[in-house]
């Protein structure tokens, strides 16, 4: 009797041991995809920047431009656009490397993360009207409204840093404009006016009625 309950025991301990492991290793797994995907926007984000200051010293070189002024201004933004998402990216990797330990990600991002860092931003006596909390506090938001469960919300998160961190559109403006999404990448649809319904369906039963045979014609 006694040897079987020490099996038992031993079983169970098994067991215990064995779903800590496939859980240490689910955690480890999702921590190293989030890293690698936030990792990958910010190369493609650094690139971004060293194209804008190339741009800007090619036209400071152009001596010809009669809207170098506004040229560069416009530059200048869009730097200025590229150095917040350097920003958040920087923030958000950090986060994500130092204080995930497991669970579902988009909790511990709506919970923990993008809340605390818009605390950060919006308390920080450095922070100007400029910072990112605005962004951040939207980011939750937006999170938390999304219906679809299982989509890759880090891929969220890039779609909307996409559209504006220095000047973010409201959550509701941009779950309006996801027209489209297969749970990894997000589109927006392009909506068509009733005119344009009414000419494609027009073309639509010309050309059934051109493929139509003489029998069916009659």
């Amino acid at each position: 009797m006694a040897l079987v309950l020490n099996m038992f025991i031993l079983m169970v301990s098994l067991s215990w041991a064995v779903t800590a492991s496939a859980k240490e290793d689910s955690t480890q797994q999702i921590k190293a995809d989030s890293l690698r995907q936030l990792q990958e926007l910010r190369t493609q984000n650094v690139k971004s920047l060293r194209d804008i200051d190339k741009a800007i010293e090619t036209k400071i070189e152009d001596t010809h431009s009669t809207s170098i002024i506004s040229e560069i201004d416009n530059l200048k933004a869009d730097k200025h656009e590229h150095l917040l998402r350097q920003q958040f990216l920087d923030r958000l990797i950090f986060q994500i490397d130092t204080k995930f330990n497991g669970g579902d990600l988009r909790t511990f991002l709506v919970d923990h993360a993008l809340v605390d860092m818009a605390k950060v931003d919006a308390t920080s006596s450095a922070s100007t009207n400029d910072g990112i909390w605005k962004f951040l506090r939207y980011s939750v938001e937006a999170i938390r409204r999304l219906p679809e469960q299982k989509e890759n919300i880090l891929a969220f998160l890039e779609g909307y840093m996409d559209r504006s961190v220095a000047n973010p559109v409201s959550p509701e403006d941009f779950l309006a404009s996801r027209n489209y999404s297969n749970g990894a990448k997000s589109e927006s649809g392009h909506p068509l006016s009733r005119d344009e319904v009414g000419a494609i369906a027009d073309r639509r039963l010309n050309i059934t009625g051109q493929n139509a045979t003489p029998a069916e014609t009659h």
